[in-house]
């Protein structure tokens, strides 16, 4: 077994509900069959590291001197496209695209990419396929009518354009549950019974990078899945019209709508094909998994 020791942070050690550190990084640990969770520098092979281990606002009260940089895995979630300055193996990043520009970040050091996943929690909720669905589209952002300082322009036009022109069907556009715009906190009883429900659920990416827990959560469901194109590379991705869809304007946003609403055989199957996809390459587990390769191990 690869023993790994994951520095603890007290706030994420009284709420293990909250932070990657905790329901990506700990929970694929322990699930991994190759690694084992360890409780003390001295025990491990490799060091895990939040970039909440790094930022300075976390309440971290250890030093990263102290460790070997040969053993230091960073796994940096943040949403910022710059690193955290620190000396290690290797760096893991999931926002390195600057997405208005359509184009990776130059960094001085390598930077593998590394996104997120169908959180264990997801997994004890049940999330159990189903065909029959009587919401046609769900959209889980604000309308832009109703923007709020922060808010993602990308993301209001999307649930517009929707809750514009596809009004005669039966749809859902907006935030539900507290923890639909909160960080991913928890899983909202409300938010997964509507995507239970969500033949086809639109997803787009933040304005100014990518990946989001919404992408893997709605396969997790079951829904078909439609979703703005990403150029970040990934281990075993989804393909376009096998396991999602992808669109790079409204105008193909609302083709595909169309397209898959009227071909209820071909949605049914792309849904299965994704829901089946992310659960079997795209967990906690699987994650580790990939930084176990790139170690080499």
């Amino acid at each position: 077994m690869i023993k790994i020791f994951v520095p603890p942070i007290e706030q994420f050690e009284l709420n293990e509900s909250q932070g990657e550190i905790n329901h990506i990084i700990k929970d694929g640990v322990k699930l991994n069959s190759r690694t084992e969770l360890v409780k003390s520098y001295a025990e491990c092979d490799y060091v895990f590291l939040d970039f909440r281990h790094i930022n300075n606002r976390s309440g971290y009260k250890g030093n990263l001197k102290e460790f070997d940089k040969n053993k230091i895995i960073v796994i940096d979630y943040s949403d910022q496209q710059e690193l955290f300055d620190v000396n290690c193996l290797h760096y893991f990043k999931r926002s390195s695209v600057l997405k208005g520009e359509g184009k990776f970040k130059n960094y001085s050091r390598e930077v593998r990419p590394i996104s997120y996943c169908v959180k264990n929690d997801w997994l004890d909720y049940d999330t159990n396929y189903a065909e029959e669905r009587d919401i046609d589209i769900s959209v889980f952002f604000r309308k832009e009518s109703e923007r709020i300082k922060g808010g993602m322009t990308n993301r209001e036009l999307v649930a517009s354009f929707v809750d514009e022109y596809f009004k005669h069907k039966n749809i859902h556009v907006g935030i539900v549950d507290t923890d639909g715009e909160a960080g991913r906190i928890n899983v909202g009883k409300e938010y997964v019974d509507k995507m239970l429900r969500s033949k086809i659920v639109v997803n787009c990416n933040p304005d100014d990078w990518e990946g989001d827990y919404r992408l893997f959560e709605t396969l997790s469901c079951g829904s078909l899945v439609l979703v703005d194109k990403m150029i970040t590379p990934a281990v075993n991705p989804f393909e376009h019209r096998k396991h999602l869809g992808y669109y790079d304007s409204l105008e193909e946003l609302g083709s595909q709508i169309e397209y898959y609403l009227d071909n209820d055989n071909e949605r049914k199957q792309t849904a299965r094909n994704g829901y089946e996809y992310a659960l079997k390459y795209h967990k906690t587990s699987d994650r580790i998994d990939e930084i176990l390769e790139v170690i080499g191990i």
